[in-house]
């Protein structure tokens, strides 16, 4: 018998067989049990590992998004930090558009001073010339003293100028400068004296610290100075508190509050206006007597 009749005739019995011998029965299901059992062992672990590959697919995907979310992050930074690049960069173009400016200022002003000196080495030849004749040589000595007064005056402006671009960009302190525009003071007449006090409850500056005021008292009455390289809207309002302050502490009351800068931007100069402020470019400009309000 070929082995491929006997295996026909065996499937062909095989459920008879079955039906009719439970043993056969019993003995062909754990072969089956036996053989099938790797394979579940198998389908286990492909089920388990699918499930670990699940979560580790999810958790991929949650690492992902929090990965795009701070590039996102990261590109919002980096675009705002290159739109403050680009501000500063126009900050400091227009600064150095300013320095340049001042340089040609200066440059004019010093062409100015020299211009200056040949003309007082003519007129000190013109004086020599004219010995002789004394009503002439008077009265041009008179121009002259006149001349170098004016000049002088023009001089030390322009000394003031350079002072508060010195201290401006850190060439002299601001405290140099303000003691030197109060010497300017004083030689006009005004006798300024130095106010200083613990502001302990920081009402000035927002912290404790001391507080300075040039000061000129006059009828019983305060007038308060406040000399500075240049001048800004906060500077004008922390020139205010200071009033108050000296009010609170002395019990003086404040006849006149006067700004002295060569360098006041608009908007300040507009708010101390607005708050009764005087403002002057030079301490030889300061009235004796506040101007009149018509």
């Amino acid at each position: 018998m070929a082995l491929e009749e006997l295996k026909e005739e065996v499937r062909q019995a095989l459920p008879q067989w079955l039906r009719e011998d439970p043993a056969l029965r019993l003995v062909l299901r754990e072969v089956v049990e036996e053989v099938l059992r790797p394979w579940e062992e198998v389908l286990s672990e492909l089920r388990a590992f699918r499930r670990e590959a699940e979560e580790q697919w999810k958790a991929y995907q949650r690492e992902s998004a929090r990965m795009w979310e701070a590039i996102q992050r990261l590109i919002e930074v980096t675009q705002a930090h290159s739109r403050r690049l680009e501000e500063h960069s126009e900050a400091i173009r227009a600064l150095m558009a300013r320095v340049e400016e001042h340089s040609r200022r200066l440059e004019e002003h010093s062409e100015a001073i020299r211009a200056l000196v040949a003309r007082v080495e003519e007129h000190s030849e013109a004086i020599r010339a004219l010995g002789a004749r004394v009503d002439y040589h008077s009265q041009v000595h008179e121009r002259l003293l006149a001349a170098v007064e004016r000049h002088s005056h023009e001089i030390r402006r322009l000394g003031a100028t350079i002072g508060a671009l010195g201290a401006r960009w850190g060439l002299y302190s601001e405290g140099a400068f303000r003691d030197g525009m109060a010497a300017i003071l004083q030689e006009a007449g005004w006798k300024v004296e130095r106010f200083l006090a613990m502001d302990t409850e920081g009402y000035v500056f927002g912290r404790p610290d001391q507080v300075e005021i040039d000061v000129v008292i006059r009828d019983g009455r305060a007038i308060l100075i406040e000399i500075r390289s240049s001048v800004s809207r906060g500077d004008v309002a922390v020139f205010q508190r200071k009033a108050e302050f000296y009010t609170r502490r002395t019990g003086l009351p404040v006849a006149r509050r006067i700004l002295i800068s060569p360098m006041i931007e608009p908007r300040a100069h507009d708010l101390a206006r607005q708050m009764g402020m005087e403002v002057y470019t030079y301490p030889e400009d300061v009235a004796p007597e506040p101007p009149s309000s018509a």
